[in-house]
């Protein structure tokens, strides 16, 4: 037998353990916003017509939609 640790299986568990210990390697780094269709946003800078300015959105690339960055979630 070899001797290779046990790895946890646990797809939930992995998936915060990740997040956590990507938060405390790059504390700066925002949680991308998930969309209402589940995927994770992306991270742009877009013009905005009703603004008319260039401003930092979420970018949804499964569907497209699109959330402001600045706005509380």
């Amino acid at each position: 037998m070899s001797n290779i640790p046990f790895v946890e299986t646990d797809v939930d568990s992995s998936v915060e353990e990740v997040k956590q210990h990507s938060r405390n390697l790059i504390p700066w780094l925002p949680d991308p916003h998930t969309c209402d269709c589940g995927t994770f946003c992306e991270a742009k800078t877009e013009y905005v017509e009703s603004q008319a300015i260039y401003m930092d959105v979420w970018l949804c690339p499964s569907c497209g939609k699109r959330y402001f960055r600045d706005e509380e979630r």
